[in-house]
């Protein structure tokens, strides 16, 4: 996972240079008496995206090893959110890949979420599991939302490979949106997503069983989103 972290920071940062954002130590790291939990949190921006997200966990019992990572681009720019996660158990992966549309329409999908279409396809055989209700609007035709068996990980870590090479190339021509509606349409959108995520995703309850509600709030609200 740890590799698949550093694969996306050089994708990325090869068409958008970034830099990293310094958080407060409680929220970098937390860790458990003989590392039974480990926990990494990581912030960057860059002069596209106003925020990219990565956290690393590992838990030995149960057994658990987890990355989520999320790129924010700023909402002059009409490009999609991007986001993965992959979660490592025991038995199974349980896999999310999604390029988020943050403005709707077929012109927007044909620039924006199609060129996703080609990696999905080779990733095609997963066999794909029910969203959460509030994630339902926010998918795609490239959504990927899967949970096989634990030895299909490095088929997930090639797709999320492909969907960042995708993304990246995305980023390569981004052009800032000169309409000041448009802009205020994405901007209304951004913030719808970030209160669904921030209130509505169950893995925070998750998280907080095992750090505690305030830090896994904090988590949600200072450093994922």
């Amino acid at each position: 996972m740890d590799t698949l972290l550093s694969q996306a920071l050089d994708i990325i940062g090869k068409k958008t240079p970034l830099s990293p954002c310094e958080l407060p130590q409680e929220l970098a790291e937390t860790k458990f008496i003989l590392n039974v939990l480990t926990l990494r949190c990581f912030n960057w921006k860059s002069d596209i995206l106003r925020k990219v997200y990565a956290m690393r966990m590992t838990v030995k019992v149960p057994s658990m090893d987890i990355i989520g990572m999320a790129f924010y681009p700023h909402t002059f720019y009409d490009l999609p959110i991007f986001a993965f996660d992959l979660t490592c158990t025991s038995k199974k992966v349980i896999a999310y890949i999604n390029p988020v549309a943050v403005v709707q329409g077929e012109a927007y999908r044909q620039r924006f979420i199609e060129p996703f279409k080609p990696v999905y396809e080779k990733c095609g055989d997963f066999q794909p599991h029910k969203v959460p209700e509030w994630m339902q609007k926010y998918n795609n035709s490239c959504t990927i939302y899967t949970m096989p068996e634990r030895d299909r990980l490095d088929d997930l870590k090639a797709c999320a490979v492909g969907y960042l090479q995708v993304y990246a190339e995305l980023l390569a021509t981004a052009q800032p949106v000169a309409e000041t509606a448009q802009r205020s349409a994405i901007e209304a959108f951004h913030a719808a997503y970030i209160r669904d995520l921030t209130t509505k995703d169950r893995s925070q309850v998750m998280l907080a069983k095992i750090i505690g509600k305030q830090k896994a709030a904090r988590i949600f609200n200072e450093v994922l989103v």
